[in-house]
């Protein structure tokens, strides 16, 4: 198990592994390596010195045959001690600079180095390696010794010894189990426009795993900063290995004692995710193909007689004229200006799809696509190797080229172009899709050269095992650098843009970016959706482990078709996946053209009833939601959590994908099974309540009865699965003791549910106690946190006791908030009189509370923020 490849690239022969000077042993199962690294290859470390970061040291090859050649004799080898909890190392060449990512939020670091590390490094001289061990339990995090270090022109090496087979994260993949299998597994690193498929990379690049150490929460998390195709094994017991074509090695390890705080760390290295516009986590609406804006128009009517909550509709490449940014189709959408007014008016929003490839075709009346002049008249665009000829690909236009966005002059372009198109069709946000950069033919319409670019010596195992499959040619030319090198942050650079063309058009407002390819950091600028997914049961399970798998990366704003885009739905299916979407962060319903229609509606009465009755929920929890956004925003906290960041110390969460959390509080369990109506459900050791009873709204079934299931059938059974029952129209929300959850009564736009009263749940835990929290602003204006713009209250209740404080109360529009109504779950004894702490008043038990023993929960009406409440 701790053999580590040397013969990555292929099958191996005996032949091969001699040339390369390994130990050939052949095993009775091929997936284990019988071509394997000896002691012979590797590093020396030559005079190991404290400087203000840390240590450095000049490593010198060990004379041994080359992988796959241009091996470098020596290597520069630094360590930074930033932090307490962070430890940073570099590997980069000793003689010349080579490529870095040129990432806009990692700070040089110049010392001194931390003298409160939390961490011991041990640096071994011969042959090199390197040891990270945290203090407090002697855990050894890091351990390269575990394999040689290769170090070539355009093939790096390193591997690492793991305390823990408890790892998740790297991506961006469609793995089917959020706790990485170790077993001998292959993930490839380079953004791909490619459908989740088993093993094969996608369109994101995502480097970073988390590691559970104990059941104290102990954790740490290992970046690797590098842009480079690559791909990283994983075997057991466990070792991770990176083979990576370029770059430097560039490590971070952060130590947490608990999984999230390793998550807060990492986002605070990478950029803390953006505080997004309230309506944004409304529901949207979209579809590939509307065929006219009738149709449009029809989808939104249908939506709004039914009272739908529903925010935001959105439009694909439909709606532009011959699929050409920064059109629209005046025949098939005409009337698109007017219609958005229509739907300002409703206090609904408007997003389009803008893709980065720009045709240089002429528009369909023959006159000049100015779009394209403009571009080219301020060389916007990605060239050819020789640095001045745009490499021309073809995407849905047709030829097309391909905005630099990491030009200073296209970002200006970019953010121009969109101006101008606002003032014609005044959309609300943008959705960038095809940015990994996507073409539909190989390279370019010339192909791609032979040349060490196009075709390195190392190719990692991705799809179709050519690095400019479906993409340009990794010789072309961009500001940042060769495509070979900065392929992987086209998404991450068009978010970057795009976000500056927003504050052009938007100077005051939060908008809304969606972004297919992401890089770390991309949560900063804009929110994922998981691809193109297919409308099948395991990519709707699947899902949930892709959601928790963003909020690991620091984009927490992410969500998948609801329904499935590829392929045609049940009824069963996209009730079930209407009932999970509801409570994705990002929730949107969005299918490919000749399928059918998913729009709630689309279906019998049944699927509409029970897809109306979940977003009126998720409507009702979205002041919750928002606040847990804000968490993100200033803390870099989750908002959809992994059950095992709150319970670490049970083993057993360690292993549940299946179930969410919003925040440390909701408790999601969805049906994901066809056929289904009981689900295998974990329940953690805390006290539960059902949502839906204590709320009371019910669960409403297609014969239109009310069913409850009380919370008080899971409390008995914690720290272990129970057969929870979930008919037809049901989703299992239970809402955890400790807690205290605001809510909003909900209507069916984000617009008119902010006009209505607040309320609380207090969900009291075994001691009788609870807190929570409660932000608010205006919902868009940009700038509310740094500016002091907003309002901030902390809940806490013991000894029978609610006290609201108010740490930030500046924003005036919002200091006449009421709560209309706050309820109590969880009392143990009977309630006979409530008084207001202010004035010692006592509510009349008739006119302002009343008390429920069957569900042992306790609402109170229409009270105003900073009052204080007791109760006996």
């Amino acid at each position: 198990n701790e053999r580590i490849n040397c013969i990555p690239e292929q099958f191996p022969t005996q032949a091969i592994c001699a040339q390369r000077g390994c130990c050939w042993r052949p095993w009775n199962d091929s997936i284990i390596p019988w071509c394997f690294f000896a002691e012979n290859h590797g590093y020396n470390a030559q005079g190991i010195e404290t400087i203000s970061t840390g240590v450095e040291a000049q490593l010198n090859r060990i004379s041994s045959p080359t992988l796959f050649g241009n091996d470098l004799n020596s290597v520069l080898f630094t360590t930074e001690s930033q932090t307490p909890n962070r430890f940073r190392f570099k590997i980069t060449d000793l003689n010349k600079s080579r490529y870095e990512v040129p990432h806009q939020y990692l700070k040089s670091f110049t010392g001194p180095a931390t003298s409160e590390a939390l961490y011991d490094v041990i640096v071994n001289e011969t042959p090199f390696s390197i040891q990270v061990i945290r203090k407090s339990n002697k855990n050894i995090l890091f351990d390269s010794s575990i394999g040689p270090l290769v170090y070539a022109d355009q093939y790096l090496q390193i591997s690492t010894r793991l305390p823990s087979e408890y790892i998740y994260g790297i991506g961006e993949h469609n793995h089917k189990r959020f706790r990485h299998d170790l077993y001998w597994k292959t993930w490839p690193i380079f953004t791909r426009d490619q459908t989740p498929a088993d093993y094969t990379n996608r369109t994101g690049h995502h480097t970073f795993f988390m590691c559970i150490e104990d059941t104290s929460g102990r954790s740490f998390g290992v970046f690797l900063m590098n842009s480079n195709a690559m791909e990283i094994f994983i075997q057991p017991p466990p070792v991770v290995t990176y083979r990576v074509t370029g770059g430097i090695l560039d490590f971070y390890i952060f130590l947490g004692d608990t999984p999230e705080q390793v998550v807060q760390q990492y986002q605070e290295l990478i950029g803390l995710p953006a505080m997004p516009a309230y309506w944004t986590l409304g529901f949207q609406l979209s579809r590939w193909s509307y065929t006219s804006l009738d149709v449009v128009k029809e989808v939104v009517k249908r939506n709004r007689d039914a009272g739908i909550p529903y925010d935001t509709q959105v439009t694909d490449i439909d709606y532009m004229e011959d699929k050409k940014d920064f059109t629209y189709d005046t025949v098939a959408f005409k009337g698109l200006p007017e219609f958005v007014q229509d739907l300002h008016d409703h206090g609904q929003k408007y997003v389009i799809i803008l893709d980065p490839a720009i045709s240089i075709g002429k528009r369909a009346n023959g006159a000049a696509y100015e779009t394209y002049d403009r571009g080219t008249a301020q060389h916007v665009w990605v060239n050819e190797s020789d640095g001045t000829t745009p490499i021309i690909g073809e995407v849905w236009p047709g030829l097309t080229v391909y905005p630099d966005f990491t030009s200073p002059q296209c970002i200006d372009w970019w953010a121009d172009e969109c101006d101008r198109f606002h003032q014609e069709v005044s959309y609300d946000g943008l959705w960038i899709d095809m940015n990994e950069v996507s073409s539909f033919v190989q390279g370019s319409l010339k192909g791609c050269e032979e040349n060490k670019w196009n075709y390195p010596p190392f190719t990692p195992d991705i799809l179709d095992k050519i690095l400019y499959s479906k993409t340009i040619c990794m010789d072309s030319m961009q500001y940042w650098g060769r495509q070979y090198d900065v392929h992987s942050l086209y998404g991450y650079s068009m978010a970057i843009a795009t976000e500056k063309a927003v504050q052009k058009v938007f100077p005051n407002k939060r908008s809304f970016i969606l972004t297919r390819s992401t890089f770390a950091g991309t949560g900063k600028h804009a929110a994922h959706w998981l691809g193109d997914n297919f409308a099948t049961w395991e990519q709707m399970e699947w899902s949930i482990t892709g959601m928790l798998e963003f909020s690991l990366f620091g984009i927490p704003l992410v969500g998948a078709d609801i329904c499935g885009f590829v392929g045609d739905t049940t009824e069963e299916l996209c009730r079930r996946w209407m009932q999970l979407g509801a409570f994705y962060p990002f929730s949107r319903n969005h299918n490919s053209e000749t399928y059918e229609a998913l729009c709630p509606f689309s279906f019998s009465p049944c699927p509409f009833k029970s897809s109306r009755h979940y977003l009126t929920i998720r409507y009702t929890l979205l002041p919750f939601l928002y606040t847990l956004f804000y968490k993100a925003h200033q803390f870099g906290e989750t908002v959809a959590r992994p059950i095992l960041h709150e319970f670490y110390e049970d083993k057993n969460s360690w292993i549940e994908d299946t179930q969410f959390l919003w925040g440390p509080s909701l408790l999601i369990t969805p049906v994901l099974k066809q056929g289904a109506d009981t689900v295998s459900a974990y329940i953690p050791d805390a006290t539960w309540y059902d949502y839906e009873t204590v709320s009371n709204e019910g669960v409403l079934t297609c014969s239109n009865v009310f069913s409850y299931i009380k919370y008080l059938s899971y409390c008995q059974k914690k720290k272990q699965r129970v057969d929870m029952y979930l008919p037809a129209d049901k989703i299992g929300l239970h809402l955890r003791g400790g807690y205290i959850i605001p809510i909003q009564q909900p209507s069916v736009t984000t617009t008119a549910s902010r006009m209505n009263p607040l309320g609380l749940i207090i969900a009291l835990n075994e001691n009788n106690t609870a807190e929570g929290d409660f932000f608010w602003d205006d919902g868009e204006t940009t700038d509310t946190i740094q500016n002091d713009n907003y309002i901030l209250y902390t809940f806490s209740v013991s000894n029978n006791a609610l006290k609201i404080t108010c740490t930030h109360s500046s924003y005036q529009e919002g200091t006449s908030l009421a709560f209309e109504t706050i309820k109590i779950l969880g009392l143990t004894d009977s309630v006979t009189e409530v008084r207001v702490a202010e004035n010692n008043q006592a509510l009349n038990s008739h006119a302002n509370f009343t008390y429920d023993a069957s569900n042992q929960y306790q609402p109170l009406p229409l009270l105003i923020l900073y009052f204080a409440l007791s109760w006996k």
